[in-house]
Formats: C-alpha cells, structure tokens, sequence
C-alpha cells in the first residue's frame, strides 16, 4: 500500500515540475533536457518505475563534488521523522557526530570487545541450553529473528547502559521489539508521506519518544564526572544543550540498530550458503576460540576471513543512495546543476562496478584479503564518505566480527530455503530480505 501511496505522489510531483520547467525554465545558461524527456509521459513512466523498484531505477546515478553539502540534504527528513526542528539540528548535528565519532573511534573499542563478547555470548548460549535440553536434537528457528533478538538486547545494554533501555524484562523487550520493528520498516516512507497515512508508524515513534523521555530524565540526574566511564548516551546527553535529548536518542538507536544487524544475518546466509567458505569459517574461529576464552582485538586479529566475509555482505547489501544537497552551483557532464538540487550517489550499485570488483554478484571474500585493516578502497562507500562518513563503522564492524565468531563457533546450521531475495523497494540503509529465513540449528561437532 505505502509503496503505491509513493508512486500516485511521484506522479503528481514529477508532472508538476514538468510543467513548472517547461513555464518558467527560459535561463539561456541551462541546457535543455534530451528530447526523450521532453513530455509528461515519460515523466509518468519514470515514476511509477521507481514506485515499482527504485533501487533498479536508480542504477548510474551518482556524482562527487565539494560544491555539495550533507546536513542540507538530510535535515528535513531528520525534522519530519525525528520532530527535530530545523534550529536544533543545525546546532546539534556537528556536535553529536563528532562526539560519537570520538567515542566510537578505532582506538576506544578495547572496552566493548569484553562486553560485548560477554553479552552475545550470554544470549548465544541460552539458545544453545534449548537445543541442550532437547538432548542435542536439532532447534528450527527464522534466522533473522534469532539475530535481531540476540543482538538487540546485547547492544542497547552496550550503548545506553545496562538495563537502561527494556532488556531485562522479556515481555517489556517485545513491547519495545513491536514497536522498533514498525518505526524501522516505514522510516524512509516517514520522510517523504503525510503521518495520515502513517498512523502505525507515528503511534510507534511516539511510543519510543515516550520510552527516550523518561530514559533521558534519568540519565540527567546520574551522568558520571568521569567522561571515560560514561555510556554513548549520557556522552550523547552531555553535549546536547536542548530539549530534543529524547528526538536525538531515538535517531542514535535506529542507527546502532537498523544497518549492521542486518548486515550480521545476511553475513551468516552467505557463509552457510557457500560449503567452501563456511568451511574456511569454521576451521578458523572454531580454532581460534578454544584456544582463547577471552575476546580482544588480538583474538579478532586471528579471525581475518570472518572479516572478510563480514565486509563482502556489506558490499552487496549496501544503502540504495547517499544524497547530497547543491550548495554551489557546478556542471556536470555538461548540464547545469543549479543550488538547492539534490546528488545521490548509489552504494549499491557503485559496488556492482565489474571493474572495481570483477564478478560482482558473487560473494567472493578472498577480494579483502589484501585490504589494510583500518582502510578501504575508494570504491567502497558503504559508510559514506567526506566530513560526516558514519561515526559508529568502526563499532558496527567490531560488533559484527564477534557475533558471527560466536555463532559459528557454537553452531551447525542449514538454511531450509536458500538465501533470501533482497527487497528493492527500498533506498535507505541496509537491504532488508523479502522471506523468511527458516534455519535448523544444531550444536557444533
């Protein structure tokens, strides 16, 4: 329904703007579109192709520049999806970014690899005590559910504190489940469509606000002197000098949620997918493991295929777009690009260059083995680039590269139907799988 809700709009849309160009477009200085476009039929033919599938519609778009600017293209969603107003986020979003940046930085990730090895750990192996209790007979489970109910709870205990957010409670954990699951699935229709048609998703939003409010409350009054002892939220709270604390922590849990837990379950697919590799997968964590109970940077250093995998289902999976917002006026490919214009460039399809990564839809991890540990090739753009690349990658590949240790390390698991199809209907963040992911888990040999 809302994927149709966004083909009626862009229809409406686009045809206005044709008539506005055609009406009022008579500056000598801008080249006239191809005669392919001059008419409002394939106007209309192009938005309901993108209605229809816009992560295919959007293949070749893209463009780099310094005549482009990033919190001008997202602020509006930012205020539409997070109720941040424009005053607010221009004073805070620098601010907040450079502040999770430091706080996630390469150099401070030494703390989180005991705690979060702890938790996954804790939440792995209660899965393994059901199979255990069953006297080792196999345990049938959907694959993302198991990742995003292990991996939830670990994280937000992680960033905002132990038990600070519904972690403990199981039945509170569904509630917050429910409701984070609706907020994620609408949240780039949210920036785009009138809440009228959006009544789940705003009753959800307003749900997680409420839960922010009374979290952020607390956290005022019990923030630590000692800056290093601090969770990422009260760090966060710290730095905010208004009353968007609760909109602006809101926006941090879809972003530590939303990408890299998706990432983790399509990591896992492909390993289980491909025998070759899940082979080499298993032979390396299970060895390195048992020879080291404790999860540090040294022990993850002994694991470099894992990573390697871990990086080539980003690869495939990556954001349909980045955009950015024209703030002086360029050309390219000799048309004129005028300020206020919008740039998107395709991560997607950026990574499906065969001449940047020869076989492009293969998963092919051997094609990172050569790759500096704390660096990419420029043709990798999963996390953005320039001033505000994601602050929070070097944390996502870390959370990732222990999770996926753990599980094939204390699992056998077969995928009942194969690897999901990707779902194209969607341009922001990671691609979410169209089917279910039946699995049979059985306890290592």
């Amino acid at each position: 329904m809302l994927s149709w809700l966004i083909v009626i709009g862009t229809c409406l849309l686009i045809v206005l703007i044709f008539f506005i160009f055609n009406i009022f477009d008579t500056a000598s200085n801008r080249k006239k579109l191809p005669p392919f476009y001059s008419g409002w039929i394939p106007w209309l033919g192009c938005a309901l192709e993108f209605g229809k599938n816009p992560l295919r519609f959007i293949n070749l778009m893209g463009h780099k520049s310094t005549d482009v600017d990033f919190q001008k293209a997202v602020q509006s969603s930012v205020q539409k999806i997070a109720s941040v107003t424009e005053e607010a986020f221009f004073k805070n979003h620098t601010k907040i970014h450079d502040t999770v940046k430091g706080r996630l930085s390469f150099h401070k990730l030494p703390p989180f690899c005991e705690t979060l090895h702890s938790k996954f750990k804790e939440h792995l192996v209660g899965i393994k005590n059901q199979i255990t209790i069953k006297n080792g007979c196999e345990f049938e489970a959907e694959l993302n559910d198991l990742v995003r109910s292990t991996m939830y709870k670990s994280i937000m205990d992680n960033l905002f504190g132990d038990g600070v957010l519904p972690t403990h409670d199981e039945a509170a954990f569904k509630e917050f489940e429910k409701n984070f699951l609706i907020f994620d699935e609408q949240f780039e229709y949210a920036a785009r469509l009138p809440k009228i048609f959006l009544r789940e998703w705003t009753k959800s939003k307003n749900w997680l606000l409420q839960m922010f409010t009374r979290v952020t409350k607390q956290c005022m009054q019990t923030i630590p002197a000692d800056v290093e002892s601090r969770s990422l939220l009260q760090t966060l709270i710290a730095v905010i000098d208004d009353d968007f604390s609760p909109n602006w922590s809101m926006m941090m849990l879809w972003a530590s949620l939303a990408n890299a837990i998706p990432i983790t379950f399509w990591t896992l697919c492909m390993i289980y997918q491909h025998q070759r590799v899940l082979e080499k997968v298993q032979s390396e964590v299970r060895q390195v493991l048992k020879e080291n109970e404790k999860c540090d940077e040294s022990t993850l250093a002994l694991m470099p295929y894992t990573r390697q995998c871990i990086l080539e289902a980003i690869r495939l999976r990556s954001p349909g777009i980045f955009t950015r917002r024209v703030i002086k006026e360029f050309r390219v490919k000799g048309y004129n690009i005028p300020v206020g214009d919008l740039l998107m460039v395709s991560p997607f399809w950026a990574h499906r260059n065969s001449q940047q990564f020869p076989d492009p839809e293969e998963f092919k991890p051997e094609r990172w083995e050569n790759i500096e540990k704390n660096s990419f090739p420029e043709s990798f753009i999963a996390f953005g680039g320039g001033r505000y690349q994601c602050p929070g990658r070097w944390f996502a590949l870390l959370e990732m590269h222990i999770y996926v240790s753990l599980f094939v390390s204390l699992f056998d698991c077969k995928l009942l139907n194969g690897v999901p199809d990707l779902c194209e209907l969607h341009l922001v963040g990671t691609q979410q799988p169209v089917q279910k992911c039946p699995v049979v888990l059985s306890l290592a040999k």
